[in-house]
């Protein structure tokens, strides 16, 4: 005996075709999807920034400390003559020379002393007048001193120095006369040197008058012929600051080569 499935009919029919009308306006499943792989690199250079950041603020103060780098370490020729030279008592460690500035086209470098001074060493240049050979300061820094010189020269004037507190991280150097101060970085063993504003290395100087009845002699610019007053030097205010600006030393100026020997007033220009 076969059994068939009456058709429905009333309610129930109704009820049949309306839910076949929802099923059939129902949308198709989506196909399912590959998952897609996580760029890990674009991620990477989102927290780049930050992570940079990061390293700047925890190095500080002590990244301009170290100042790797601010000075080019004088070549092995230069650090021969170095070890030849008089510290006075001290010994030059000539391995440690740097290249500092130019001076009148002769190349400046500097090396520190076992009693916390430093020498100078001036480069040749056949065609260029000016300072050469090397010398070395009589004394060094205590802890509490920024044993500095004034190097002057037509193509541009340093304060160069030595700082003897570790902690030391940048130098100002304020100078009297012009009311101008400048302001330089502490590098390796403890050196510095900053540009003198040019109108404080005007400040130095005094106007050299000429005798009336001799030729009168002139200047490639046409200005006073000027000389540098060596004892002007230790007017200038230098002060070595930690990384929270607190005074941890200052200076004592000492002579510069062309004041060691010579009177004052120093060399013209």
């Amino acid at each position: 005996m076969t059994d068939y499935v009456a058709a429905p009919k009333g309610f129930e029919a109704r009820l049949e075709h309306a839910l076949s009308e929802i099923d059939a306006a129902r949308p198709a499943p989506a196909a399912p999807r590959r998952p897609v792989p996580v760029r890990r690199h674009g991620r990477a250079r989102r927290y780049l920034p930050i992570i940079a950041a990061t390293v700047t603020v925890a190095l500080g103060g002590t990244a301009m400390a170290s100042a790797s780098g601010l000075f080019a370490s004088a070549p092995p020729n230069v650090q021969r003559i170095f070890s030849g030279l008089d510290a006075h008592g001290g010994s030059v460690d000539a391995a440690k020379a740097v290249r500092i500035g130019v001076i009148d086209s002769h190349v400046a470098y500097a090396a520190p002393t076992s009693n916390g001074g430093f020498c100078l060493y001036f480069g040749k240049n056949p065609q260029r007048s000016g300072p050469s050979g090397g010398t070395c300061i009589q004394r060094g820094a205590a802890p509490g001193e920024a044993v500095f010189s004034v190097l002057m020269g037509n193509d541009g004037d340093l304060l160069f120095g030595r700082v003897g507190n570790s902690q030391a991280e940048k130098v100002t150097a304020t100078f009297p006369r012009s009311g101008q101060t400048a302001l330089a970085p502490v590098a390796d063993s403890g050196f510095f040197v900053l540009k003198i504003p040019d109108r404080s290395a005007r400040s130095l100087m005094i106007v050299v008058q000429q005798d009336p009845k001799k030729k009168a002699v002139t200047t490639k610019d046409g200005g006073p012929i000027l000389a540098f007053q060596c004892d002007r030097v230790p007017e200038i205010s230098v002060t070595a600051l930690d990384g929270q600006g607190h005074a941890v030393a200052h200076g004592v100026a000492v002579a510069s080569p062309e004041c060691a020997t010579g009177p004052t007033p120093g060399p013209t220009r």
